[in-house]
């Protein structure tokens, strides 16, 4: 009875085998038309009336980004007020000519 399921199992990982190894893909053929070509000059005035075309909307996006965020300090998240105060006395000190960081000995 082990011989029979033995060599059923032998006979389908064969088969198994056979079957994976037969299966092979080839890649699709390479063809350049899809591809920007560098080489080729483009008329640089157009280029540069898209440009010109394109500024003014993209400052007008970072102008709403810019104005959508606001200082949260993460008290909205639970952040104490004391973690808050240290916080911007931190960022006071780091401003301050003389705040923290490496003194330098004159001598």
């Amino acid at each position: 009875m082990q011989r029979q399921i033995a060599l059923s199992c032998l006979i389908l990982v064969a088969i198994t085998v056979l079957t994976v190894s037969s299966r092979v893909a080839d890649a699709a053929p390479f063809s350049q038309q899809n591809y920007w070509n560098q080489l080729e000059e483009e008329d640089p005035e157009a280029l540069l009336d898209i440009i010109a075309r394109l500024r003014p909307s993209i400052m007008r996006n970072q102008e709403l980004e810019n104005n959508k965020r606001g200082l949260d300090l993460g008290l909205s998240r639970g952040f104490s007020g004391s973690q808050a105060a240290k916080h911007l006395m931190g960022l006071a000190a780091a401003n301050y000519a003389g705040g923290p960081g490496r003194r330098r000995r004159s001598e």
